[in-house]
C-alpha cells in the first residue's frame, strides 16, 4: 500500500488486530497528525471490553504527535512540524455552552476523537476540521516530550472536575481508586494545597505501586482489610474528611462515601457509573444537615489543558513517575494486558507508533 499506515483497528469488541490500512489525507480545514505516543486509559479498557460503545474502528483519545500536512484553509498558527496535543472533545460551537468555551458542556452533545472520530493507536491520525477550527490541537512547549503530553488529557479532566473544590489550605482530602484518574486527582488536590492526602483501594497490587513511585501521598489504606469509615473517624477526631473525591466507577461508593465527610465537605462524582445502572440511592439529610457539597466531572476543555501543562513543565505534578511502561504499536496486545493486569506493576502505558 502506496500510502499506508498501521492501526490498532477494533473490528469487534474485544477483537483488535494491527493492520496496514490507507493513511488519511487531510481536507478542507483539516489536518493529518503523525502520532507520537497514545496512552491508554480505563475508558479504552472499557470499549475493548465491549462495555462501552465507539463508533469508529480506531481508538485512542491521550494524543500528542506532530503536524504532518494540512488541508486547504487551516485557521492561522498551525504549520507542519509543529508538535502539539489533542483535545478530545468536540462542541457545536453554537449553543451557549460552547460559546464560553466549555465544549465539555455543548447542549447539543459533544463528540470525542478516539470515540466519534478515529483515535491515536495509529500512526497518523486526522483531525477533523471542526476540532481544529475550535482550537483542539494544543502546542507543546519544547520541553515536554510526546509520552508525557498525553498525560494532558486525563489531568485536565481531574483539574476541571476539581476546579470548584476549595483545596487551599483543606486539611484531609481521601480518593477513593488507585488507577492513574484517582491518583492524577490526588496529586492535583496536592498541588493545590491539601495539607494531607489519603488515597483508599482494594486492590494492594495498586497500592503497591504508588508507594514504589513515592509520590507524595500520605496514607495508602487497603479497604479490603481495613474499614475505611472507622479509619477515617480514627484519623481525623470524628470530624471526617473535607472532601473526598470518588475515582472508581461503583455506585455503592457514592452513597458510602456521603458519611465519611466532615461537615460542610465536598464530594466529587468524578467517575462515571454504567448508564444502564446508575441509580442509587443516598441519605439526602446528610447531605442537608452538614451542608455538603456533591461535584459532578464531565471531560475537559482547552483551558483545562492549558493548566494540565502548568502543572507539569513547571514541576507542581512530576508527570513522568506515573508512565511505568511503554510498547511500540506493533504490541498493542501486551500493553493491552500489562496495563489490566493489577499484578503488573503497571500505572500508566504508553503506546509510541
Amino acid at each position: 500500500m502506496k500510502n499506508g499506515m498501521l492501526a490498532a483497528m477494533l473490528r469487534t469488541p474485544g477483537a483488535i488486530t494491527l493492520e496496514n490500512v490507507e493513511r488519511p489525507d487531510p481536507g478542507p480545514g483539516e489536518i493529518l497528525l503523525k502520532v507520537e505516543a497514545c496512552a491508554l486509559c480505563g475508558t479504552d479498557k472499557r470499549v475493548l471490553a465491549g462495555q462501552k460503545p465507539v463508533s469508529v474502528p480506531i481508538i485512542g483519545h491521550e494524543i500528542a504527535g506532530t503536524i504532518a500536512a494540512l488541508g486547504q484553509g487551516v485557521r492561522p498558527g498551525l504549520a507542519a512540524g509543529m508538535r502539539c496535543a489533542v483535545q478530545t472533545v468536540i462542541g457545536c460551537g453554537d449553543c451557549p455552552m460552547c460559546l464560553v468555551h466549555r465544549e465539555n458542556l455543548c447542549e447539543r452533545g459533544f463528540t470525542a476523537i478516539g470515540y466519534a472520530y478515529n483515535g491515536g493507536f495509529s500512526e497518523y491520525i486526522l483531525i477533523p476540521a471542526a476540532a481544529v477550527a475550535q482550537g483542539c490541537l494544543i502546542p507543546l512547549p519544547n520541553m515536554m516530550d510526546a509520552e508525557l503530553g498525553t498525560l494532558l488529557e486525563p489531568l485536565s479532566c481531574g483539574i476541571n472536575g476539581l476546579r470548584d473544590i476549595p483545596f487551599a489550605g483543606m486539611g484531609h482530602v481521601g480518593v477513593v481508586g488507585a488507577g492513574v484518574i484517582g491518583t492524577l486527582n490526588g496529586l492535583i488536590a496536592r498541588a493545590r494545597g491539601a495539607k494531607r492526602v489519603s488515597i483508599f483501594n482494594r486492590s494492594q497490587g495498586k497500592l503497591d505501586v504508588l508507594a514504589g513511585l513515592r509520590l507524595p501521598f500520605d496514607d495508602l489504606v487497603n479497604m479490603a482489610v481495613t474499614d475505611p469509615a472507622a479509619w477515617i473517624a480514627g484519623e481525623t477526631g470524628g470530624r471526617g474528611l473535607d472532601c473526598v473525591i470518588l475515582s472508581a466507577s461503583e455506585k455503592s461508593l457514592a452513597g458510602r462515601c456521603l458519611p465519611w465527610l466532615a461537615r460542610g465537605g465536598h464530594l466529587s462524582l468524578f467517575a462515571g457509573m454504567p448508564k444502564d445502572d446508575c441509580v442509587e440511592p443516598i441519605d439526602l439529610n446528610l447531605i442537608h444537615y452538614r451542608e455538603l457539597h456533591l461535584h459532578g466531572a464531565n471531560s475537559s476543555v482547552r483551558r483545562d489543558y492549558e493548566e494540565a501543562m502548568e502543572m507539569l513543565t513547571s514541576g507542581r505534578i512530576d508527570g513522568k513517575s506515573l508512565i511505568t511502561d511503554r510498547f511500540p504499536l506493533k504490541e498493542f496486545a501486551a500493553a493491552v494486558r500489562k496495563q489490566n493486569d493489577p499484578a503488573s506493576g503497571a500505572l500508566k502505558v504508553v503506546i509510541l507508533p
